[in-house]
């Protein structure tokens, strides 16, 4: 077994289903690789989906009561017997040639973190290929929409810390340590992925209100386990940008303004305005989350 998939979800039945049926439409002998999909204690009938899917690719599914992204995918590492893993997310839709890229560079590059492109979209339905925007570019060492590593690496730095039980962070801090030990970062940008967020509106936004908040308590988390300049950054655990976010909140005035912006409003789509003053509140929470610990 070549390479491992590795999907954690969590009452996503829909999309998941759009992602398992692409991973069926990969260019790669399908005695060579397999797919790990560990739910994390779904309600929505995921599991009777993929069941009925059959999917005709070598898989196993497993289920556990909700314990958050660690435990999930130290389980599915562990039920893993490809030499490699490739982590996805369950809103992720595959390019037909994303496993033979990655081994590509694989076999190419020993000792490294292989990144895809992570090419964010609206509609699943309409997919006209990689339209590069902002939200693609990343600079983390290790980030779970579409990267891969030789399992063995994984067992040597002891996985994902299950102390990360909210949503964030738990992969930027295992890159960290593959980073101590030696891995080098490659990106190869034809290793492509389609990431589903869908438009900005009312329910995205409530939505993304909850999980920044829980991004800030995992952030102090992350600096405690990894204390130093990269962390400080990646978390904006910093003077500078905590200055920059106490004068947009500005006593609590800017929070007012945000708020009247797009409060009582159910909007099908965020204009540029709403969509400013919605990010604006998504970073205020997050700050306030991060300062509170």
């Amino acid at each position: 077994m070549d390479i491992s998939i590795q999907i954690c979800s969590y009452n996503r039945k829909n999309v998941l289903r759009k992602c398992l049926e692409a991973l069926c439409k990969l260019n790669y002998d399908r005695n060579k690789f397999e797919l790990i999909l560990v739910d994390d204690g779904s309600n929505d009938g995921a599991g009777q989906m993929i069941k009925d899917l059959n999917l005709p690719i070598n898989h196993k599914y497993i289920y556990q009561e909700n314990q958050g992204l660690a435990v999930a995918r130290n389980k599915g590492i562990r039920a893993a017997e490809g030499q490699y893993i490739l982590f996805i997310d369950d809103d992720i839709i595959a390019d037909p040639e994303l496993l033979n890229e990655h081994m590509r560079f694989h076999r190419k590059y020993m000792r490294s973190v292989v990144k895809g492109w992570v090419n964010h979209v609206d509609d699943l339905d309409n997919i006209k290929g990689p339209q590069f925007t902002w939200a693609d570019f990343s600079t983390a060492f290790f980030w779970t929409s579409n990267v891969s590593v030789e399992r063995k690496y994984l067992l040597q730095v002891g996985l994902f810390d299950e102390d990360f039980r909210e949503y964030g962070w738990e992969d930027l801090e295992l890159g960290i340590r593959l980073r101590k030990i030696g891995l080098t970062s490659r990106f190869n940008k034809k290793a492509i992925v389609y990431h589903y967020k869908g438009l900005w509106n009312k329910e995205r936004f409530e939505k993304s209100i909850k999980v920044s908040q829980a991004k800030g308590r995992t952030a102090v988390l992350f600096c405690k386990k990894q204390p130093g300049f990269r962390t400080k950054v990646a978390t904006g655990n910093y003077v500078a940008r905590k200055m920059l976010n106490g004068i947009l909140y500005f006593g609590g005035l800017g929070k007012k303004i945000c708020e009247s912006v797009i409060k009582d409003k159910n909007l099908e789509k965020f204009s540029p305005m709403e969509l400013f003053c919605a990010q604006r509140l998504i970073d205020f929470e997050y700050f306030k989350a991060l300062e509170s610990k």
